[in-house]
Parts: C-alpha cells; sequence; structure tokens
C-alpha cells in the first residue's frame, strides 16, 4: 500500500476526497429516492383579499421544476463520483492485483534465490565434502605410495641383497666348477698327452714294426722275383740257339708281356744288341719258352708287363 502511494500520491489524494465527500454527504442522510419537500418560505405572506391562484400554481410549478432540475443534476454529479469512485476502486484493485503479482513474483523469485542460494550452498557443501573426500583419499593414496615404496624399497633391496648372495653362491660354485674343470682338464690332459705319447709310440712301433715286415717282404718279394727272373733266364737261355753268324758279347733288353700262368702275350726288343739275327733269334727263344715259370696268385702281378736283359754270357 505504501508503495502504491509512494508511486500514485494524486490519484490517492482525490480518492481520499472523494470518499470522504462520499461519508459526509451519507452522514446528512440525504435520501434521493423520495420527492423533496419544498421548504418552507420564510416571506411573510401578505393577507390579501383577492389571490390570483392561476399565478400561484405557475409560481410552484417553477420552483418544482427548478428543485426537479436540482436534483436531477446532484444526482448527474452524484453519479459521476460514483462512476469515478468505481473507476478509482477498479483502478486501485488493478494496482493492488499488479501489487500482488509483483509481491507474488518477488516472493517466488526471493523463493527461487533462497532455492538457488539452498542449491549453491549444498553444491558448495558437497563440493567442499566432495574435496574434502578427495583429500582423504589423495592423503590416504599418497600414505599408500609411500606404504609401497617402502615396501617396494625393502624388497627391492632384500632382492637386491638375495642376487648378490646368489651371484657370491654362483661365481663360487663357477668358481669350484671352473677349477674342477680345469683340474678334470688337466688331469684328462695328462691322459690324453700320455696317450698319445703311448701312441705314438705303439704307431712308431708299428711302424717300424711295419716297415721291418714291408722290408722283410720286399726283400722275400725281391728275392722270390729274383729267383723267377733267374728262372725265366734260364728257360729262355734254354730254348736259344745262337745265330752263326753273330758273334760273343752281344745282349739285348726285351718287354715282355704275359697273362696268369706265364702264357706269352707278346715279345718286344726295347733296346737293340745291335744285330737283328741276335735279336731276332732271343724273341723265338721267349716264344719258345712259353708258358714262363710266374708266381701264382697277387705276386704275378709284377710279371705281367715284364722287362728283361737278356745277355747270354751272364
Amino acid at each position: 500500500m505504501r508503495e502504491i502511494i509512494k508511486r500514485n500520491p494524486m490519484a490517492v489524494a482525490i480518492s481520499v476526497v472523494m470518499h470522504i465527500a462520499v461519508i459526509a454527504f451519507m452522514v446528512i442522510g440525504a435520501d434521493w429516492q423520495e420527492t423533496p419537500t419544498p421548504p418552507k418560505s420564510t416571506v411573510d405572506i401578505v393577507q390579501a383579499t383577492i389571490i390570483d391562484q392561476s399565478r400561484v400554481d405557475a409560481e410552484v410549478k417553477k420552483l418544482k421544476k427548478a428543485e426537479t432540475e436540482k436534483i436531477a443534476k446532484e444526482k448527474r454529479r452524484l453519479a459521476e463520483i460514483k462512476r469515478k469512485q468505481e473507476k478509482e476502486k477498479k483502478r486501485l484493485a488493478e494496482l493492488e492485483k499488479k501489487r500482488k503479482a509483483k509481491e507474488k513474483k518477488a516472493k517466488a523469485e526471493a523463493k527461487k534465490q533462497a532455492e538457488t542460494k539452498k542449491r549453491v550452498a549444498a553444491e558448495q557443501k558437497r563440493k567442499v565434502a566432495a574435496e574434502k573426500k578427495r583429500a582423504e583419499a589423495r592423503k590416504k593414496a599418497e600414505a599408500e605410495k609411500r606404504r609401497k615404496a617402502v615396501a617396494a624399497k625393502k624388497k627391492a633391496e632384500a632382492e637386491k641383497k638375495r642376487k648378490a648372495e646368489e651371484a657370491k653362491k654362483k661365481t663360487e660354485a663357477e668358481k669350484k666348477r671352473k677349477a674342477e674343470e680345469a683340474k678334470k682338464k688337466t688331469e684328462a690332459e695328462k691322459k690324453r698327452k700320455a696317450a698319445e705319447v703311448a701312441a705314438r709310440l705303439a704307431a712308431e712301433q708299428k711302424a717300424l714294426e711295419d716297415a721291418l715286415q714291408a722290408e722283410l717282404e720286399a726283400e722275400r718279394m725281391a728275392t722270390e722275383r729274383n729267383q723267377f727272373i733267374f728262372a725265366i733266364k734260364q728257360k729262355i737261355e734254354s730254348n736259344w740257339l745262337r745265330p752263326t753268324t753273330v758273334g760273343e758279347g752281344l745282349s739285348c733288353t726285351l718287354r715282355v708281356r704275359l697273362i696268369p700262368g706265364g702264357g706269352v702275350v707278346s715279345v718286344t726288343v726295347t733296346r737293340s744288341s745291335g744285330s737283328g739275327a741276335f735279336d731276332r733269334s732271343v724273341e723265338k727263344a721267349v716264344y719258345k719258352a712259353d708258358p714262363l715259370p710266374v708266381p701264382k696268385g697277387a705276386g704275378f702281378e709284377a710279371f705281367r708287363d715284364l722287362s728283361l736283359n737278356f745277355n747270354p754270357t751272364k
């Protein structure tokens, strides 16, 4: 209400004045529904003998008309006042409605602001609680991290110590193993060298024995070969007839090819004696001596392609 008076002071003043006028009129008790009684005349009536009734009636009618017009005018004035009062009442009601709407809006806005403030406070409280919770979680996580770091450090130190001990044991074991291997290797080397020496001595002994055996075999084979060569020469010479035109002191070299059993395949003079008759006589003697005496078996191979020096004087 105060805000309405402050905003519309003139309208409020007019409204108050009109209300006072209406109240005053009501207090006076004017009755507009009844025909007003003509006021008593204060004029001294002159007692006359002759009264013009028509003039009196006209005057009364004139007074009544004036009074009626005055009453109608007053009614119109009061109706206008009432209309203005209704208009003002309506305007004041509209203002009151607007005030209430504004007040309601203000209350709603205040409620909204209060709710917003409450929600902000709750959100702030929730954020503070969440931050506190996060801080506690961080603190707990840091403590757990420190605990894990200490545990990891202890574990790392223990692992390092264990690895160092293992490395030490491994080094000692490796050293011992290498020493044993070196010892075994030295013993094996000694045995190997001894075996090599024994093997070398045995090989040398065998080689010596083989060489001696080979030498003996060679000597035996040479003796045997010489014996067969001598027998072959003897058989050829026994079948040789000296030509009458050939003198003493001639000799030639023959290449005689034989087959197993001593059969003569071919005879070729590789070194001539200088006498064709002598050379031909020797060739004939070889063929006549067929088969020649040769060894059997593997010993024949040395006689398959035989080179003979024929000298009848020796």
